[in-house]
């Protein structure tokens, strides 16, 4: 059994004392309808003066917007009264109640539990249909018909007497910029040992481009060729045209990795 509205609201309020205990009555009004839900500890004449006299101070105030929130102190205990659409909460508790647990009461709890609440009187709790049981009916299923022998495709397994090639070898280069008349722009240049090694480890195989990767992860593939001077540094170094360069975007001092392209 699903519980009402407005026992949901009783049960909360009659919470506070556990919560708070300085909190000594608590209750919730409409501003024309009166009481909604009490604590039980609350006396009615009591609160129907409460609502009485907040009436009167709200309709004075219309000219200011309307009330969000009233507290009055006096000597040992205070009264508060908080706007929550078109109800309102008052609590009336000893001035030594921890403000904290007040405004969490108040400010939070309530309101949140009236906005769920308002929103399933307008939507209405999901209905939960029932459905029938059926027994399954259980349908044999048609046995396929065997295909024709010659419509089976044969398998074939080829073998290879060749062995696999190793992977190819990953060097890393620094780069340097090359220019000039004679310089082709789609060629980069690297040391002749380098490439004699290529050539020792793939022997008849043709090498005729590599792939140049940057730390970044930009990729390209291009012609190559051996350093045309003796240089005793150009075994690290990896010569390349501007152009190149622009498409890698990178440029003289970084590091790229270089491996050979096998065809």
């Amino acid at each position: 059994m699903t519980e009402s509205p407005a026992n949901a609201l009783q049960t909360i309020i009659g919470e506070f004392k556990n919560i708070s205990p300085e909190i000594t009555n608590a209750f919730i009004f409409k501003a024309n309808d009166g009481i909604v839900v009490s604590d039980g500890a609350t006396i009615d004449e009591e609160s129907k003066n409460l609502v009485t006299a907040f009436n009167g101070i709200s309709s004075k105030a219309e000219i200011i917007g309307n009330i969000k929130s009233v507290t009055m102190q006096g000597s040992n205990r205070q009264l508060r009264i908080t706007c929550m659409n078109n109800q309102y909460l008052a609590t009336v508790s000893s001035r030594s109640a921890d403000e904290k647990i007040m405004k969490s009461l108040t400010c939070v709890l309530v309101p949140t539990v009236l906005g769920l609440i308002d929103e399933l009187s307008k939507n209405g709790l999901p209905q939960v249909v029932e459905s029938e049981d059926k027994p399954i009916e259980e349908t044999a299923l048609p046995t396929p018909e065997p295909l024709p022998a010659e419509s089976i495709p044969e398998e074939r397994t080829t073998f290879s007497s060749e062995p696999p090639l190793p992977e190819p070898s990953v060097t890393q280069f620094m780069v340097e910029k090359i220019g000039g008349l004679l310089v082709a722009p789609d060629t980069v240049r690297v040391n002749s040992e380098v490439i004699a090694k290529w050539i020792n480890l793939y022997g008849s195989k043709k090498i005729t481009e590599m792939h140049i990767q940057t730390l970044e992860g930009k990729t390209l593939t291009c012609k190559f060729k051996a350093v045309k001077e003796a240089n005793t540094n150009a075994l690290g170094v990896i010569q390349i045209p501007e152009k190149i360069l622009q498409t890698l975007q990178t440029s003289k001092g970084k590091l790229v990795i270089v491996k050979p392209v096998i065809t």
